[in-house]
């Protein structure tokens, strides 16, 4: 069969594989860890390109504090001082940032994810996982929480979320993905990049959300001895948002998907970190801090869900 999905271990870790045996486009998923992508291979033309940064150990990639290619939930980004307000109630989440200064990222993140299915078809696999959200510190509510990942035969991979309210009260959620991209050896500095916006958010110091400004520079845009550490609105005229990583020497464009519209991923942080060999691409449901400031975030009545998908594929 073109497709299989095998175990194997990873330092002291177990990770689950997605090959594509025709293209030799493969994933592989490290459900014990917060159930993230640890590596992620795509053919375009004779060249397969690992495209996503992660640590090179199992030891490296548990200490790892930069959220290399990690699931966000119930909420991604900075909370201030770890302190919300939601429907009346003020809650006090960890201080989990370097510093312990601010809550960072979720709760999710190097949690034990259950394996719930493995499918393997003739155009595509996908492996699903879950982990239940049950009333932990700071955030007293009951949520099911589940990633379904892809692979198929047009060399495109997906990553599917999904969470369910299965408490009594109303709770609220946000979700995002945060992958370190890369294009073979070559340095940031020697891409362009489409970002689907033409509104960014503007920080404070402590980089929390302030409002937004025009964002109007020619598209797609060098980045050339440009940094990013950047919030933005999603524009789109249909229901699918488009980011494109583009490395003109090597003829190849790494697309990122983003499904876009009510409750979906409207929003989107870029950041170019310092070793300038990738760059981060990350969906957001909601803004930094949504928390607080309710920008995208999503309430959940109980029994209800959400959902949304994001590609990512060759071009």
């Amino acid at each position: 069969m073109r497709f299989e999905i095998s175990k194997q271990k990873f330092g002291e870790l177990t990770e689950y594989i997605i090959q594509d045996h025709t293209t030799g486009n493969r994933c592989a998923i490290i459900p014990e860890l917060g159930g993230l992508v640890r590596q992620l291979s795509l053919r375009k033309d004779l060249t397969l390109f690992s495209i996503l940064k992660t640590p090179p150990t199992a030891q490296t990639l548990l200490q790892d504090t930069q959220s290399a290619s990690e699931l966000l939930f119930p909420f991604a980004s900075r909370i201030p001082a770890g302190a919300y307000t939601f429907l009346g109630k003020t809650y006090q989440l960890k201080k989990n940032e370097t510093g312990s200064i601010n809550a960072i990222h979720g709760l999710v993140r190097k949690q034990a994810f259950n394996v719930e299915e493995q499918t393997v078809q003739d155009d595509h696999a996908s492996i699903g996982l879950s982990f239940q959200i049950d009333r932990p510190e700071g955030y007293p509510f009951e949520v099911k929480f589940s990633v379904i990942y892809s692979l198929n035969s047009e060399g495109k991979f997906s990553l599917t979320y999904e969470a369910i309210n299965q408490g009594t009260e109303p709770c609220p959620a946000m979700f995002g993905w945060h992958p370190y991209f890369m294009l073979g050896n070559e340095d940031v500095d020697a891409w362009k990049i489409h970002i689907p916006s033409d509104e960014i958010v503007t920080f404070d110091a402590h980089m929390m959300p302030t409002g937004t400004q025009p964002f109007t520079p020619e598209q797609p845009m060098g980045l050339y001895r440009n940094e990013l550490d950047n919030g933005f609105l999603v524009k789109t005229s249909g229901d699918t948002a488009v980011t494109d990583l583009i490395s003109d020497n090597q003829h190849v464009t790494l697309r990122v998907e983003q499904e876009t519209g009510r409750g979906k991923f409207n929003h989107l942080v870029l950041y170019t970190p310092p070793s300038r060999d990738c760059v981060a691409i990350e969906p957001l449901t909601g803004n930094v801090n949504a928390f607080n400031n309710g920008e995208g975030l999503n309430i959940l009545a109980h029994g209800q869900k959400i959902s949304g998908k994001i590609s990512v594929y060759l071009l």
